[in-house]
């Protein structure tokens, strides 16, 4: 199990300790030295978060004290944090990132993003972008953000504005017509209050389905972001783009540095095809890319299973064998190597593919915030 823990020289990898803080100047545009695969070059770690410093709510919230840790990590450790539009500009025209380039989203427009975290990001000089569903502020709810309050963020030159559906509501079994109504009135408002049409989407809890996702793919979006762990890199798709989400419970500073530092791990041919699965236990596999040659130390993890059985077929082919069935309604599969990639002052990095799982016959359950632990081992 990979262990994370305090030590004199910095941060401990089973047993392999190394420095982090030692990194790019901010805002130098340079392909990352020494990348071991061609996606390192024009790729991007995209946290996103929901509410801060509400203590009632640890499942969906971040405390303020844990978001200013990720602040001073960000600000002092040699990362870039860039808006979202200059990431994904760069992902689609393949054109280098910086190493440890970050972007900061939130989900929800809840007002306690306005008062504790936009405060902090204000003061530090941080891009990020806020995700809203314009029924919250039509109908002035006491926890979200009006469209005042949206309008005068949207004039902060350090913030930009996503959408979410027009109300806050799980999308991936719905009627397509359903869907459609929920996002043209989302653009509809977006538009009616900003003279412009909005550039990103964003899916409630992070779910979609194949369906879902080739009917948003017809509206004009640069890009859609779910909630499954993962790198952002140019070869992505960028209608299911992942981000990695933090919460009180998986908010702490080992894990944020864990992956702000992670790397892609390309995949294709990946089954199942779709998030909402109907077969339980369902059938999970994907094929590397032949880029990297030894896949040897790669390993998988289930939400509420824990370490995966791997069986390798051939070549660069990964299938997961499950020996149970999902007992809960999401579940995560996070899938880690090693880099061999180590470069001089900075710490080694772990390459990530993540997935999100959705039970099609679950009782659906709009409620339920939790997010299962995601650390590699």
């Amino acid at each position: 199990m990979l262990t994370i823990q305090k030590h004199n020289c910095g941060v401990l990898y089973s047993g392999l300790c190394t420095l982090f803080g030692i990194g790019l100047v901010l805002g130098v545009f340079a392909p990352a030295a020494a990348a071991g695969i061609s996606a390192d070059a024009s790729s991007a770690v995209i946290f996103v978060y929901q509410r801060v410093g509400e203590e009632n709510l640890p499942q969906s919230s971040i405390s303020t004290d844990q978001f200013q840790e990720h602040i001073r990590e960000l600000k002092t450790e040699g990362y870039t944090v860039l808006p979202l539009r200059t990431i994904i500009k760069a992902l689609k025209a393949g054109e280098a990132l910086p190493q440890r380039a970050v972007a900061i989203t939130f989900e929800g427009g809840y007002k306690s993003t306005l008062q504790n975290a936009v405060p902090l990001l204000q003061q530090a000089g941080l891009p990020f972008t806020l995700f809203y569903a314009s029924d919250m502020a039509d109908n002035n709810q006491p926890s979200h953000m009006s469209w005042k309050e949206l309008k005068a963020l949207r004039k902060n030159k350090l913030a930009d504005l996503g959408i979410l559906p027009a109300s806050y509501a799980q999308m991936a079994q719905r009627p397509a017509e359903e869907n459609a109504a929920l996002i043209n009135r989302a653009i509809s408002r977006y538009r009616a209050e900003f003279g412009e049409d909005p550039a990103f989407f964003s899916y409630p809890y992070g779910e979609y389905s194949v369906e879902l996702r080739k009917q948003l793919s017809g509206y004009n979006f640069e890009a859609a972001f779910g909630q499954q762990s993962g790198v952002a890199y140019g070869q992505a798709d960028f209608m299911s783009l992942p981000r990695f989400i933090m919460t009180d419970s998986f908010g702490d500073i080992e894990r944020f540095m864990l992956t702000a530092n992670a790397l892609p791990l390309p995949v294709g041919d990946v089954i199942p095809d779709s998030m909402i699965v109907s077969e339980n236990p369902p059938a999970i596999g994907f094929t590397v890319t032949p880029e990297i040659k030894d896949i040897g130390k790669l390993s998988c993890f289930i939400s509420g299973i824990g370490k995966a059985d791997i069986v390798k077929p051939g070549g660069n082919r990964i299938e997961i064998r499950l020996d149970r069935m999902l007992e809960e309604r999401r579940t995560r599969v996070n899938c880690t190597m090693p880099d061999d990639t180590v470069i001089p002052g900075q710490p080694q990095s772990w390459r990530w593919f993540g997935m999100q799982l959705v039970l099609a016959d679950y009782a659906d359950d709009e409620a339920a915030q939790s997010e299962p632990a995601e650390q590699p081992e």
